[in-house]
């Protein structure tokens, strides 16, 4: 409970200055006393602010600046400077504390044994058969650049040498059915059958390989022109916006 007294009529020095807060009388089960002296012994921590209830002492400094004439403007500032200071501090102590930070455990490396090639024998085994099916497959190698078209085909762009090839693959005829294992072709043996077909006169690809086709043989042909294009045995040209070819001479 939160009551209050007439002015003091001459200005005291206090811990707020040269004037006091209004004697607001304090009464509650943690302190008993006047505004003042509450935020005196808060301020010096006798006192524990969190069993004071702050709502009546406001009401009680609201009711007495109605009750009192507005001309004691020093008190006035006094009281609200340390009602002001007794919500802040107990606002500060109601926030929850963060928790203290835990102790890690020391990290113990774990302990590895000594390698052994036998059991990585499997998958040496099994990089070695997939390096042979790569190879079989003729991808370009060593360079990790892929495979690309050469850079000197003159006015030969990649977009018309796709042109030509996709009119090879309307040409081909339905893919036989084929038995599983069946050993794969070798691009290289590929080139040396089209090295063979290049005439030593131009000639567009449609006229090079004649039907019946599949289109896995147009594959296997466009592959072998470009690559015989890359060393160098074979040239392109275009010639009334078609593409033709010619096996290279000297």
């Amino acid at each position: 409970m939160a009551s209050t007294t007439d002015l003091a009529k001459d200005p005291v020095v206090g811990s707020l200055g040269v004037c006091s807060p209004p004697p607001i009388a304090i009464e509650c089960e943690a302190f008993t006393g006047s505004l003042a002296a509450l935020f005196d012994v808060v301020r010096r921590h006798k006192v524990d602010l969190l069993e004071v209830p702050l709502l009546p002492i406001c009401r009680a400094y609201f009711d007495h600046m109605r009750q009192t004439s507005a001309g004691d403007l020093d008190g006035a500032g006094a009281a609200v400077a340390a009602l002001s200071y007794l919500v802040e501090r107990k606002a500060w102590m109601l926030l929850p504390l963060p928790e203290p930070d835990r102790e890690e455990e020391p990290f113990e490396p774990f302990e590895l044994g000594e390698p052994s090639v036998v059991e990585f024998q499997a998958a040496i085994e099994a990089l070695g058969i997939w390096h042979e099916e790569r190879e079989r497959r003729f991808f370009r190698g060593g360079d990790g650049a892929g495979y690309e078209i050469p850079f000197q085909l003159g006015e030969v762009c990649a977009d018309d040498l796709a042109r030509a090839f996709e009119r090879l693959l309307a040409r081909a005829s339905p893919e036989p059915f084929e038995p599983l294992g069946r050993a794969r072709r070798s691009l290289t043996e590929q080139m040396t059958v089209v090295l063979k077909a290049l005439r030593l006169e131009w000639a567009s690809l449609d006229t090079l390989l004649e039907p019946p086709f599949t289109k896995l043989e147009a594959v296997w042909w466009f592959l072998a022109l470009l690559e015989l294009i890359r060393l160098g045995q074979a040239r392109v040209r275009m010639d009334e916006g078609e593409v033709q070819f010619v096996r290279a001479t000297g």
